[in-house]
């Protein structure tokens, strides 16, 4: 094991060297409806009813880069077939859809991105070459490009079935299997895509991974995904681990003849990635069933994944227990939250303004979320509050204004977040007294390596003001003085403080209801003269 940690810190160093950051700030977009969109504004839209992608704007790049974003995932930018469309357009799934998107008709339904015919640009929306281009025209603002694979299956009228049956999971004679996980196609009958406590998805053909045509085929996709991008996106990757698939198909395994392979499937196809994009940044969608030792999420990391899904912190936002959250955080080490991703919302959760109750409780919860060791996640929309839900398979949602006000306080935090410390520095939970109101409060702190650079995240996720003495043990004034000037980064506002107080008593702070103060006490600011 130390062995094996040892190879993923160099891995990692080899990626900040290729200037792909640590940490980084991801935006996930819907493609397809972020291009209908823009057509709706107006822009020019070659491609039927969506802009194309070689015609996006570079204005829209220079915004992302701007909001000091570091990658872009374009999520859904796969050709999609006609039987995922007219399942999506079913009776049933329009009324689903209507739920949250009351006037939608027939045309605003596109099909889920989740059930790949192939991976090629969907027609939609333009060409393999548009998306060499346009991944050309990102890394010219410094931004990177992430995309989707998706591992655990394909669309039912996908382009390998009729070619290559055996790489997906054919129902053998003998099973106890409900019929609901099996579909016929051309006189052969396979299976759904699903997992142990997930599925069938109706729409898909389950991929077999204990088929060694499957492992080859999948391999392949994975290696062309990741050649035409920076990142990759895997959905639901721990569904492929080897106990998990056991536990969902072991039954019709065994029935088929199938015996278990040797190694993991990621094992394998991330050193195939390797081979030929070695700074390939992999992002797993994961989550612990406990059926793995060790769990689902740690063996990911072990097999080569640089950072999977952390949703506990979003989930004890949503609870709304203080004591829980800070449990959570203070229970965690570096190392654990810096190869996991922190988000408030994407595509698969509520609008954090909805889930949370508010714009400034989901702001607050995105800074507690970010503020984290780890890749920070954020989502179309998000930065403008919208609080109504798009979903995967609809090109729109329920028109929203977007609130500039807000984007620009997150634009702030991205800015502050862009320092170099968020990213290379040693990052160290405070625990803040609960006396009086104190309880009300969070706070953790960040130091560089030659500890020149320093912040104080202080955060408020209650709808009361609350006060407390925060003690910050490596406050130290310039050159041996005891006298600190500390900056709050959002106000601009500068103190000048006991550096010995600072680290005895604490800082004073009054935080506002869901609100949050971030302070730069680095000690070479010490000598700046004050104006």
């Amino acid at each position: 094991m130390m062995k094996q940690s040892l190879v993923m810190a160099a891995v990692l160093a080899e990626k900040v060297s290729a200037g792909v950051s640590r940490q980084p700030v991801v935006y996930e977009i819907s493609t397809r409806p972020w291009l209908y969109s823009m057509a709706q504004k107006g822009i020019a839209a070659s491609c039927g009813d969506y802009v194309c992608l070689r015609d996006i704007p570079t204005s829209e790049w220079q915004q992302m880069a701007n909001d000091h974003i570091d990658i872009i995932w374009l999520m859904g930018v796969w050709q999609l077939g006609d039987y995922g469309l007219q399942h999506d357009r079913s009776t049933a799934k329009m009324g689903e859809f209507r739920s949250y998107l009351p006037d939608v008709v027939e045309a605003d339904v596109i099909g889920s991105p989740y059930a790949v015919v192939e991976y090629k640009v969907h027609s939609d929306i333009g060409t393999d070459q548009d998306l060499v281009d346009l991944r050309s025209t990102l890394n010219s603002f410094g931004l990177k490009l992430m995309l989707d694979f998706v591992p655990n299956h394909m669309a039912v009228d996908n382009a390998i079935l009729a070619s290559d049956p055996d790489v997906f999971l054919e129902k053998p004679v003998a099973t106890s299997s409900p019929e609901s996980w099996w579909i016929t196609r051309s006189g052969r009958t396979f299976a759904h895509g699903r997992g142990p406590y997930d599925g069938p998805w109706t729409d898909t053909i389950q991929v077999n991974y204990w088929s060694s045509a499957g492992i080859q085929a999948m391999t392949d996709n994975l290696v062309y995904v990741a050649s035409k991008c920076d990142a990759v996106r895997v959905d639901m990757a721990h569904l492929i681990l080897n106990d998990v698939w056991e536990n969902a198909w072991g039954d019709d395994m065994s029935a088929g003849g199938f015996s278990r392979p040797s190694h993991e499937f990621w094992q394998l196809a991330i050193d195939a990635v390797r081979a030929h994009h070695p700074d390939t940044l992999f992002m797993a969608e994961a989550y612990n069933y406990y059926i793995t030792s060790p769990p689902e999420k740690d063996m990911l990391q072990n097999l080569g994944f640089d950072t999977v899904y952390d949703k506990t912190v979003l989930d004890l936002l949503e609870g709304n227990n203080l004591d829980d959250l800070r449990g959570y955080v203070s229970s965690q080490s570096q190392g654990f939250f810096e190869r996991t991703a922190h988000f408030v919302e994407n595509h698969d959760e509520p609008r954090a303004v909805a889930a949370l109750h508010g714009k400034q409780q989901a702001f607050a919860g995105a800074l507690i979320s970010w503020t984290l060791p780890g890749l920070r996640l954020a989502f179309f929309g998000q930065l403008d509050g919208f609080s109504r839900k798009l979903g995967v398979q609809v090109r729109r949602a329920v028109a929203e204004t977007p609130d500039a006000a807000l984007h620009l306080q997150y634009t702030r935090l991205l800015s502050i977040l862009k320092d170099d410390v968020f990213h290379t520095g040693t990052w160290q939970y405070i625990d803040v007294p609960k006396d009086g109101t104190g309880w009300r409060l969070a706070a953790w702190r960040w130091s560089s390596s030659d500890t020149k650079t320093k912040r104080l995240v202080v955060v408020n996720f209650s709808d009361t003001m609350a006060w407390a003495n925060v003690q910050v043990a490596d406050a130290y004034g310039f050159n041996g003085s005891d006298s600190l000037w500390i900056t709050e980064l959002f106000s601009s506002n500068r103190y000048q403080r006991s550096a010995v107080e600072m680290r005895s008593n604490g800082l004073v702070c009054g935080i506002g209801g869901f609100s949050a103060q971030i302070f730069d006490y680095s000690e070479q600011f010490e000598h700046i003269a004050v104006v």
